[in-house]
């Protein structure tokens, strides 16, 4: 692997990540431009944990480089759709971004919660083991006792890295909204309390409701999103990936790994291993966000424009 530092690689990074926010309508163009230089650190620390957690820094204590070992949250619920499930946003990326951890030598656990369970285990499939795909229960006593287990975890295996991919999260009146305005809590674990945890954090988001986009003052959000003044996800990350969809943010992630130095995410630029992996989400009732229909596609868009970008961010960490 070459120096993850060497800042000669950005401009092939720049180009991901311009590519990755091709807007679809919802203003990731414009919100972009508030987080340049994201995509490069996020990828730099997935790929050799290059930032401390910030409870290491303030203990001072001194950490190895090595790749990250993360927490990968996803999962947006469509209640309103005639056959509710899970989008086909968000799993499928926070998928290859733990397959690509798992490739460099790190670790990834996939964190859902049971409303959206039967598409996150349809994603894992056989490719992560089920100690690896954790699902947060809804009611308050037991998900404080599933937190309380987390925070073992974390200790247990020197988790460093909290990502969070297309998860919604609490919007200024506390309340986690979709992109029509619809608070959706009833149907939502508080997963963005595991920000508490202090470990490094990345947000993956398209819409400006995503957990991360506290990063991004609310009123660019509100400039460019519609119903963006409510929706406008408070919590904020070190780093924000803004994609036209949250899959092509979180491709772009592994992609940047790839053109840092790390041919080990080979397989997961291939259009065809993203095609088998949504299939599977399909099969399982997850639903395109846009629609709220079950089709194998992703926010609305048409498979050649959505599988195209996939192919052409892959073909960019390449060259």
């Amino acid at each position: 692997m070459g120096s993850i530092t060497d800042w000669s690689k950005y401009p092939r990074i720049s180009r991901i990540a311009t590519a990755a926010a091709a807007d679809v309508g919802r203003g990731s163009e414009t919100l972009m431009t508030y987080v340049r230089g994201d995509l490069f650190r996020s990828a730099r620390h997935l790929a050799l944990g290059t930032e401390q957690p910030r409870r290491a820094r303030r203990e001072n204590r001194r950490k190895t480089k090595r790749p990250a070992r993360a927490l990968v949250v996803t999962g947006f619920y469509i209640p309103q759709a005639q056959q509710p499930a899970a989008e086909t946003d968000g799993p499928l990326g926070a998928l290859e971004v733990c397959m690509a951890l798992r490739a460099v030598g790190g670790d990834a656990w996939l964190i859902s919660d049971e409303h959206c369970a039967p598409v996150i285990c349809a994603a894992a499939g056989d490719l992560l083991p089920e100690d690896r795909v954790l699902i947060a229960p809804h009611a308050k006593p037991e998900f404080d006792a599933w937190f309380n287990m987390v925070i073992d975890l974390v200790k247990r295996h020197g988790i460093d890295t909290l990502v969070f991919i297309e998860r919604v999260g609490p919007a200024r009146d506390g309340r986690p909204r979709n992109m029509r305005g619809v608070d959706i809590a009833e149907w939502t674990a508080p997963l963005s309390q595991l920000a508490l945890l202090e470990l490094h954090t990345i947000g993956v988001g398209d819409g400006g409701n995503e957990i991360g986009m506290g990063r991004v003052a609310d009123y660019a959000i509100s400039g460019v999103v519609a119903h963006g003044e409510s929706i406008a996800c408070t919590v904020a990350a070190d780093q924000l990936v803004v994609a036209g969809t949250s899959n092509w943010g979180a491709h772009a992630l592994v992609c940047a790994m790839r053109a840092l130095g790390c041919p080990q995410v080979e397989p997961y630029l291939e259009p065809d291993w993203h095609r088998a992996v949504l299939d599977a989400i399909v099969a399982a009732g997850g639903l395109d966000g846009v629609h709220m229909t079950n089709v194998p596609t992703v926010d609305g868009l048409d498979p050649a424009r959505y599988f195209g970008t996939v192919a052409q961010l892959s073909a960019f960490a390449r060259h």
